[in-house]
């Protein structure tokens, strides 16, 4: 075993040949990121290097100094970003690069002062390895996979995020277009309760966790609007609303109208109005997630993908390895033409290991889950949906503020056209407004999802203007903006999270059908938990089905005979009090006795 070098040898004139073996030393073991430690050792965005595992060293991840090796770190990260490493090597004032041709092995370390090793400037390294190890690998950083990422960071994983696109928070996916809705009476389905309450608990959490960072948010990542569940979806959000306790209003349609005039519907449909629903920022939420996991030492590559992946060996502790590619340039250049980036999201890696080894892994692809799980092509099907804002009549703009819209699904017949929409806020002006499943494009070829035109037409223009000449005819001016996203659906419309057939190591989610942003921070959570509660065998992965919804409790009123009323609910942000299990997540399991196509997706694991 190599002895490690004394501070005396590092400024001694022996520089050359020692710091040259210490690269070589210490590259096999880097662990990029960025640290959470006190600014008195080394500064707020310091982390570690391991050399042979058993000394730390500054700038790479995992930092807990003591503050008897304070003094250690601060002069070896002096020794490292002053001295000139090795023949070849680059040292000047904006980083310090040392490479191993015997290890195949290169590591780059940016630093704002290198004399300074308690800057607060945010520093990275960048390792391109043949190979690199991870308690568990993510691919693909949307809605779902950002927050299990960051949720994994948390727990302390060694953790790695792969992005295909060049930003996080791009607008090529399912987690764009400045709005989501958030609403917790829920007529999908009453499974979907707990998850809800969860979900808006940890958004609130992320969004105080995120000011505490970066101080006061210039827009935050929830606005609180009301919800309103308008037309035939009236009664099943309405139980509900009941069943989990929720504050409520029932309105007539002419009650709404005068109530929130910029709305037209029929004065003898009927509406739920419930007070906590409201507007989530999605591309925010996912940059916050993945900024704040690197913060506690996730690893991200961007403009990456997955070329393939398999189980080496059998069982449930079998290492899962992954062959990662640089992502084409026009996609990446795509990706970073329409999105835009946070400063939150930094630090991201730019260098792509030709091979990465895991010990779990989580796939959230979003419409990509048929490239990386063929069996899933037929269950989890991407479809082109397009949402656009129109121009409001200038003496109704302030009819169209969140203090004065709520959010809303407007269903006009049981399975006909279902709108839904948003106030104006923030920069982009207009009235949004998006139709469900849109003009039902599906994509069934994987290859063709990054050759779906993403600019609107006349058709998907028509398309959503009906709703809002239908139902908002004071926003019926030009079309301002258009975006466009996919759908994932599956059969049923519910979502689909379970472990792989035939490998529990791997956990697959396709939380999809259009309506899963607002349950991602809890989706990630729970996902999280289902990683740290590895099954031993692989018969263990699929033993539950699906849960049947709750029953209406007897005391709880019938819908057909409820007129106006309100109802004072229970609290709606729940504290988390369920133990650490995940159990909210089985209703969302495969089950081919209960939800069609998963006996013939299952059959095709096989």
């Amino acid at each position: 075993m190599m002895r490690a070098p004394s501070l005396l040898d590092l400024v001694s004139g022996k520089k050359k040949k020692i710091i040259g073996t210490l690269a070589s030393a210490m590259a096999p073991f880097a662990r990029p990121g960025v640290c959470k430690a006190g600014a008195t050792c080394h500064g707020p965005s310091a982390s570690n290097f391991y050399l042979m595992r058993s000394l730390r060293y500054p700038n790479l991840v995992g930092c807990n100094p003591s503050p008897t090796s304070g003094f250690a770190h601060r002069q070896m990260w002096r020794a490292l970003t002053t001295l000139t490493i090795r023949e070849g090597a680059v040292n000047g004032p904006s980083g310090t690069r040392c490479s191993t041709a015997a290890d195949s092995v290169s590591a780059q370390i940016d630093h704002a002062d290198s004399r300074v090793a308690a800057s607060a400037a945010r520093r990275q390294i960048t390792c391109i390895m043949e190979r690199a190890h991870y308690d568990v690998v993510v691919v693909g950083l949307g809605a779902f996979g950002s927050s299990v990422l960051y949720h994994l960071a948390k727990a302390g994983l060694k953790v790695l995020g792969v992005e295909r696109y060049g930003l996080v928070g791009h607008a090529l996916g399912s987690s764009h277009g400045a709005s989501r809705i958030i609403r917790m009476a829920y007529f999908e389905g009453l499974q979907y309760g707990p998850l809800l309450k969860r979900s808006m608990r940890l958004f609130l959490q992320l969004q105080e966790e995120l000011a505490a960072v970066e101080g006061p948010l210039s827009e935050p990542l929830f606005i609180r609007t009301g919800m309103l569940d308008v037309g035939s979806v009236f009664e099943r959000a309405l139980r509900s609303a009941q069943v989990q306790g929720l504050e409520h209003e029932v309105l007539t349609g002419a009650e709404l109208n005068r109530r929130f005039p910029a709305y037209r519907v029929p004065e003898q449909w009927r509406a739920l109005y419930q007070p906590d629903g409201g507007v989530l920022t999605p591309e925010r939420i996912v940059q916050a997630h993945v900024g704040l996991a690197q913060r506690m030492g996730a690893q991200v590559l961007t403009s990456t993908t997955v070329a393939a992946w398999r189980v080496e060996g059998t069982g449930a502790n079998a290492a899962v390895t992954f062959e990662l590619t640089p992502t084409g340039a026009t996609a990446v250049a795509a990706s970073n033409s329409i999105s835009y980036s946070d400063t939150t999201a930094t630090a991201i890696a730019t260098a792509v290991p030709r091979k990465v080894t895991a010990a779990a892994a989580v796939m959230t692809p979003g419409p990509w889950i048929g490239q990386l799980v063929p069996e899933l092509r037929e269950l989890c099907v991407p479809e082109r949906q397009v949402v656009g804002w129109f121009e409001i009549e200038a003496a109704a703009r302030s009819n169209f503020a969140p203090d004065r819209f709520p959010v809303f699904v407007l269903e006009e017949t049981s399975g006909g056209a279902a709108y839904y929409g948003f106030p104006e806020h923030d920069q982009l002006p207009g009235f949004k407004i998006g139709l469900y499943r849109h003009l039902y494009e599906q994509i069934r070829n994987p290859g063709d999802l990054d050759r779906v035109n993403r600019t609107a037409n006349a058709a998907d223009e028509a398309a959503l203007r009906s709703g809002v000449l239908s139902y908002f005819p004071t926003a019926m001016g030009r079309l301002l903006t258009a975006s466009t996203c996919f759908f994932t659906n599956t059969p049923d419309g519910h979502f689909l999270v379970d472990r792989h057939p035939q490998h529990p190591q791997v956990i697959l989610c396709s939380a999809c059908s259009g309506h899963g942003f607002k349950m991602s921070s809890g989706i990630g959570q729970l996902i999280s938990r289902m990683v740290m509660d590895r099954p031993k065998d692989t018969a263990a992965a699929n033993t539950n089905t699906v849960q049947s919804p709750p029953p209406l409790p007897p005391s709880a009123p019938s819908p057909s005979v409820v007129h106006h009323h309100v109802v004072q609910g229970s609290p709606q942000v729940d504290s988390d009090s369920d133990g650490g299990g995940w159990s909210e997540l089985l209703p969302f399991r495969f089950s081919p006795g209960d939800r069609p196509g998963h006996r013939e997706a299952l059959d095709r694991f096989s």
